[in-house]
């Protein structure tokens, strides 16, 4: 509420109208004071903007937005203007120009409530005009602002359907001139019409082209032509149609086209001789204006001549006609050139024509160029005949002629000479035979010719060859006869074999005419006295020809009967045992039906050896198969015979191998060997040791009857060791050991020195101590001057003997649950029956180790250095070591650590050339960490390899820095000193490395026999390896022992081990299918054999001994397990079951027993006379067989081993 109500002024403000605010207002007055009430009532109008404005018609639309109608009919528009308030007016418009049609408005509430709509309907009738006319319906309403009336209308567009008006040709005037060739444009074009009119093109009543453009009111069709001459009055039409008028609305065009003749034509006499008359006529193609005719002879216009003109004959231009006489000048020589021109004279274009009147007169006679008369050709060559002819209108026609048959040419003429040319290749025909050439010309009569005969050289074409008689048999004779084809001169023969001509038994040559073609023939014979070399020989004949190149050859090949032969009368084939062969001893002979037949003296077995014709397969021979076999060969002719010795090699074997033999210093040692082979070549048997010298005059060896003899004269014990016989041929080689034991007093490793041991309180003491002799090397231990029985202290003490290898023993003396009382001084004494020697070792408490003892440096190179030592004492415990080193002079050292796989030796890298170095060694153990060990200096390290380095060329004027002769010869020099140092070291090293494999072959197979031998599987790998109990001496030679023994016990630990022998029981033969290799049988088959012959040394130790520590033999295969404690066995004694050697009888009496150890000769003294085990009665005595019997000996496993 708005106003004064104090001075009764209230009015109402209505904000943010909306079309519910539409209607009927009042303002009332309640009474006051006695003045009645009053009331006042206003309307509110709210007003709308229409929401659309549409104008639709039932009439048909094409598209939307557009009616269609015909001129003169009816089309009713209606205009909707919706949703207004109050309703809208309606104003129609033509293109925007208002318009005042019959119409009907009427209006609706329709839509929306309190809004309106109006509707206006206009009935019109277009005419042409109207055509594409926009007809719109505006909405006027006081609620539409001007700027926004553009929003508020409807437009539709009329199409008004009506004919299109008459075609009309443009860019053409009736009558013009065009030319042939011009581009001619004809538009046609129809005005109005909708739809437009369809535009159609024809030229002379055929369509041309239907394509036409419709724009902006009217239709457009161009025909665009090149013109040509028959286009000249033509006609050009072009109609006009649509749905509004179907009938054609025609116009017409055509054109006149000026034009020249393409072509004139002139004709007449050709050919005319001096005073003839020349009559020609010229005559024109089609020409539009007609064309003018000129006549022109030799350049000279003709004048008074006629012409005519006539329409074509092709309807369209003129044709022009012309004649002309005229009379040949006599004496002319040239031709006469008769022209016509043909001048069109609105184009001013002249066409031309012509024709040659030729003046005739004879040409000079024809010659041959090319051939020599009397000259000769050869066959083959190729030859070029000319015929040449001179002068003559018109030139001379040539012809050539070979015989009676013309060829093929062509003439060529040329600054008025007539040549024709044949080139061919002449052959034997061609002797004698006429060539000639034929000339003609209009202006003679008759023909001119000339002619040539070739001579022509030409060999044979053939030769025939004849054999007689028809069949050849070596012994007989053979005429081979020769015969040559015609040649010219006559040829010459010759007869060849394998390139080299024959001339013994050649007949004189013969000749005589021959042939047609004045050609000689030739004819040679040869005889021949055949053999069987005959057969299959190819014998040529050779016919050269004087001044002709090449020859020509034919052969024959002799088929010689003769029989069978062989290349050799004996064949032999070496064949190793077990190889299959097939032997193809194929027979020649003629006729080649030849049969087989193989036979031998003693019986063939089949299974192995079988003949098949010239074929003798031998599978798998055996040695029994060695022998002759005989083979027979049999054609028609005869038979011959073969004779075939099959030598079977096989590899070496081993007869008989002596036993290892003990011998007194001194005294002569011999060791045998017997080996089989084939082939067996004169160092069949070979003996080895490594490191031993056979070259010795302490050394004889020498063979006789397929055994090989090793004596050593004047043994020491240096020479005991273990010997190989080694038996090798071509195929194979075999090998067996035996060995040489020198009696010696025992000798003490460490022997005047104190060793030392070491335990912990409570732990078990290991105290060890090695010596070596022969014989057999036994030990006593004792402490404080007390022997330690062990029968007596089997609890606290055990003693544990075992053999290292063939000259060397060791006993370990095992304390138990070590006391203080325990660390104590023990001595060890080791006898046997020459000698004894003893030592004292001191156990006590584990320490640090004592210092490595003899550091060397083995080897050292240009940036590394090797270096060994032995290993001192070990202080109980396991021990590493660290090397340290230092440039000499120099105080700065280097450590390196030795990984424990290294041992005693290591190599130190990375050292700087040319230097010297100073190297010490410490060992270290979970206790400490011993003293450097005494510095040694290595030589300088090796210079480094040589460097080759390549530098840019000299610039030039650079002198050279030394001659090149200088450089050159020190260059040689230096390489072959460098070769020479390869090669050096190349066998350097090649001699050291087969040497180390020698050697540790030899000591392992030496140890692996010795330890069958003497049965010890015992050897404590601990006591071999620690190295720690016994004390070593500063020399390689120890260091070297020490790694031979490291390779021993890993021997050892891979070797099988036998059950013992039983007591009751007699050994059965071992299986061979149980062991592999074949060596592990053969192993098996000798310790049972020794542990047979050594039960009865040997009677067990005191119970209170721990039988684990006791050495056993090794346990015979398929033997049943004692259950007694196998013996300890004789050493020495080691004879077996069928030796044929059997050891001496022991000494009577109290004294030393040869076979006793020290601890059994108590035993031995009390029981005297009794035998020494129960054992020695399961091996009885044989007798030796005799040495030639080797068929006789037992296999060599059953021998045992000679001591």
């Amino acid at each position: 509420m708005l106003g004064d109500p104090g001075s009764g002024v209230h009015d109402l403000e209505v904000t943010n109208v909306t079309l519910e605010d539409d209607g009927r207002f009042q303002c009332q007055v309640s009474p006051n004071r006695g003045q009645d009430a009053i009331r006042a009532d206003a309307i509110l109008t709210v007003l709308v903007k229409p929401r659309a404005v549409r104008v639709s018609s039932s009439a048909r639309s094409p598209r939307p937005g557009q009616y269609e109608t015909r001129v003169g009919g009816e089309v009713t528009l209606t205009c909707d203007v919706i949703g207004a308030r109050p309703a809208a007016q309606v104003r129609w418009e033509r293109d925007g120009v208002p318009i005042q049609p019959a119409r009907r408005d009427s209006f609706s509430g329709w839509g929306h409530p309190g809004r309106n709509d109006t509707t206006s309907v206009v009935t019109l009738r277009p005419t042409a005009a109207d055509d594409g006319a926009g007809i719109s319906c505006v909405a006027q309403h006081p609620a539409i602002a001007p700027e926004d009336q553009q929003y508020f209308n409807s437009t539709i567009i009329l199409s008004v359907l009506h004919a299109p008006g008459a075609p009309t040709i443009t860019d053409h005037t009736e009558g013009e001139w065009v030319s042939v060739g011009e581009q001619k444009t004809l538009t046609c074009v129809s005005e109005g019409g909708n739809p437009p009119a369809d535009l159609v093109w024809f030229r002379n009543g055929q369509p041309v082209t239907y394509q036409y453009r419709a724009q902006a009111g009217r239709a457009m069709a161009q025909l665009v032509l090149t013109v040509e001459r028959d286009d000249h009055g033509a006609e050009f039409r072009c109609e006009a149609s649509s749905k509004m008028h179907p009938a054609p609305m025609v116009t017409h065009a055509q054109l006149n086209v000026q034009f020249g003749p393409e072509r004139v034509t002139v004709s007449g006499t050709q050919e005319a001789r001096g005073g003839d008359t020349v009559h020609m006529s010229c005559i024109t193609s089609s020409s539009n204006p007609p064309a003018n005719i000129t006549w022109v002879i030799n350049g000279r216009t003709m004048m008074n001549t006629s012409q005519s003109h006539a329409p074509s004959p092709a309807g369209s231009g003129w044709v022009t006609r012309s004649n002309m006489s005229t009379m040949v000048p006599p004496g002319l020589q040239e031709d006469m050139l008769v022209s016509c021109h043909a001048l069109n004279p609105r184009l001013g274009v002249t066409k031309q024509g012509a024709q040659k009147v030729t003046v005739l007169h004879p040409p000079e006679p024809p010659t041959i160029l090319g051939y020599e008369s009397g000259s000769h050709l050869r066959a083959g060559e190729r030859v070029s005949l000319s015929c040449v002819s001179q002068g003559g209108n018109p030139p001379a026609t040539l012809t050539w002629y070979r015989g009676d048959t013309e060829l093929a040419s062509s003439t060529e003429v040329r600054d008025s000479v007539a040549r024709s040319v044949v080139t061919f290749q002449v052959d034997h025909a061609d002797n004698g035979r006429v060539y000639t050439c034929h000339s003609t010309n209009s202006a003679i009569t008759g023909v001119q010719s000339a002619s040539v005969t070739l001579s022509v050289f030409f060999p044979p074409s053939s030769l025939k060859l004849e054999v007689r008689p028809d069949v050849l048999r070596a012994g007989s004779q053979a005429l081979l006869t020769c015969e040559s084809r015609p040649s010219y001169p006559a040829a010459e023969l010759t007869w060849w074999r394998d390139n080299v001509q024959v001339t013994d038994g050649v007949t004189a040559l013969e000749t005589f005419k021959a042939g047609s073609m004045g050609g000689t023939s030739s004819r040679v014979q040869l005889r021949r006295n055949l053999t069987t070399s005959d057969d299959g020989t190819v014998y040529q004949c050779r016919s050269e020809t004087r001044d002709v190149a090449g020859d020509v050859r034919d052969q024959v090949t002799l088929s010689v009967h003769y029989p069978p032969t062989f290349p050799k009368r004996i064949y032999t084939e070496d064949i190793e045992e077990g190889e299959s062969r097939r032997i193809n001893i194929t027979a020649r002979g003629n006729p080649s039906d030849i049969s087989y037949h193989w036979y031998r003296v003693s019986t063939i077995d089949g299974t192995r050896v079988m003949g098949h014709g010239p074929v003798l397969n031998v599978v798998r021979v055996a040695r029994e198969d060695a022998g002759l076999y005989y083979l027979e060969a049999i054609n028609s002719e005869g038979n011959s015979s073969v004779s075939v010795s099959i030598n079977v090699q096989y590899k070496p074997e081993l007869i008989a191998v002596s036993e290892s033999a003990v011998v007194s210093p001194g005294v002569d040692g011999v060791l045998s060997c017997s080996a089989s082979a084939n082939p067996s070549p004169p160092d069949l048997i070979t003996w080895h040791r490594e490191g031993f010298d056979f070259s010795s005059p302490r050394v004889n060896i020498h063979s006789r009857n397929g055994t090989s003899y090793l004596t050593l004269y004047n043994v020491t014990k240096e020479d005991s060791g273990q010997f190989e016989c080694r038996a090798a041929n071509e195929l194979g080689q075999t090998e067996a050991r035996t060995a040489l034991l020198v009696r010696h007093a025992v000798e003490l490793e460490g022997a005047g020195r104190v060793g030392r041991a070491a335990a912990q309180l409570g732990d078990t003491a290991q105290v060890p101590c090695r010596a070596r002799g022969v014989p057999n090397v036994t030990f006593e231990w004792s402490t404080n001057g007390t022997a330690i029985l062990t029968a007596e202290t089997g609890k606290k003490y055990q003693q544990k003997d075992t053999q290292i290898d063939l000259v060397t023993w060791q006993s370990v003396l095992r304390i138990k649950d070590v006391q203080p009382s325990d660390y104590a001084t023990y001595e060890c004494v080791a006898l046997n029956e020459l000698g004894s020697q003893r030592q004292q070792i001191e156990l006590g408490r584990p320490s640090a180790p004592d210092p490595p003892l003899g550091l060397k440096v083995v080897n050292v190179s240009h940036d590394s250095a090797t270096v060994a030592w032995e290993a001192g004492f070990d202080g109980g415990q396991e021990q590493r070591y660290k090397l340290r080193y230092r440039q000499s002079p120099g105080t700065e050292y280097h450590y390196d650590p030795v990984p424990p796989s290294s041992g005693t030796q290591f190599t130190v890298t990375g050292l700087r050339a040319s230097t010297r170095y100073t190297f010490s060694v410490m060992a270290y153990n979970t206790l400490g960490s011993s003293a450097y060990s005494q510095e040694v200096t290595a030589k300088k390290t090796a210079s480094p390899p040589p460097v080759s380095y390549v530098t840019d060329r000299d610039e030039p004027g650079e002198p050279a820095a030394f001659p090149r002769v200088a450089v050159i010869s020190v260059t040689a020099v230096g390489a072959l000193l460098l070769i020479l140092n390869v090669i050096f070291i190349g066998c350097y090293r090649r001699r050291r490395h087969l040497k180390k494999q020698k050697a540790a072959a030899s000591e392992a197979s030496t140890k692996s026999e010795t330890l069958h031998m003497y049965g010890n599987e015992t050897v404590s790998s601990v006591s071999v390896k620690s190295g720690g109990s016994y004390s070593r001496e500063d020399s390689v030679a120890d260091f070297e022992d020490d790694m031979s023994r490291r390779r021993y016990d890993t021997f050892l630990s891979d070797s099988p081990l036998e059950p013992p022998v039983e007591y009751g029981g007699r050994p059965s033969s071992p299986d061979r299918a149980d062991y592999e290799p074949p060596e592990q049988y053969a192993d098996a088959l000798r310790r049972n054999s020794y542990a047979c012959t050594m039960g009865a040394g040997v009677e067990p130790m005191s119970s209170k001994l721990n039988t684990t520590y006791v050495t056993q033999p090794p346990r015979a295969p398929h033997f049943r397990p004692s259950a007694v404690d196998a013996p300890t066995p004789d050493l020495l004694h080691s004879s077996g079951p069928g030796s044929g050697y059997f050891p001496p009888e022991p000494p009577a009496g109290p004294g030393r027993h040869y076979s006793t150890l020290p601890h059994q000769r108590r035993a031995a003294a009390a029981t005297a006379a009794a035998p020494l085990s129960s054992f020695s009665r399961q091996c009885s005595r044989l007798a030796s067989p005799p040495p030639t019997a080797i068929t006789e000996t037992p296999p060599l496993e059953q021998r045992g081993h000679l001591v």
